[in-house]
């Protein structure tokens, strides 16, 4: 037997999905303090390196894989409650983040040959805050246009 279902029941079901699916959405989206965290933790690494004390370097990477690891672990955490489709970012997402990583790592690394090529004091930790400034301010809005992408695909999908 096939029930059928009153226009109020399918709107309801209708927006209980939608609430579902920017829920998924909202979890799945890296928060802005992941990428404050990560930055400074760049620098303290790089400081360490660069200080050439093997107690400093030996408590630098400890503050740095410590730090590193709590921060991915509580956003993976956060994310593993939601199951994510593969195809929710696409082509443009995927493309989008491969881009903002390879253009942080492109920055730092042409900052740090250029202000060594200058003379300049640490360049690594000078490379590493440029890097890290990158992340601060392009990781919310890699953030924010994902969240744009996936929440035009789960529209063009209805």
């Amino acid at each position: 037997m096939t029930e059928h279902m009153r226009p109020d029941e399918a709107a309801q079901a209708l927006a209980h999905v939608r609430a579902t699916q920017q829920q998924v959405i909202d979890v799945a989206t890296i928060p802005v303090w992941f990428w404050w965290t990560i930055g400074p933790l760049m620098v303290i690494f790089a400081a360490a390196i660069e200080s050439g004390n093997s107690t400093v370097i030996g408590i630098g990477v400890a503050v740095f894989v410590l730090g590193l690891s709590v921060s991915v672990f509580w956003v993976v955490r956060r994310a593993l409650r939601v199951q994510v489709r593969n195809d929710l970012l696409g082509f443009r997402g995927a493309g989008l983040i491969v881009g903002f990583v390879l253009g942080t790592v492109w920055v730092s690394i042409a900052a740090i040959f250029g202000l060594q090529a200058a003379g300049v004091s640490h360049p690594a930790i000078w490379g590493n805050a440029i890097a890290a400034v990158t992340l601060g301010f392009g990781g919310p809005w890699l953030g924010r246009r994902l969240r744009r992408i996936m929440i035009k695909r789960t529209e063009s999908r209805r």
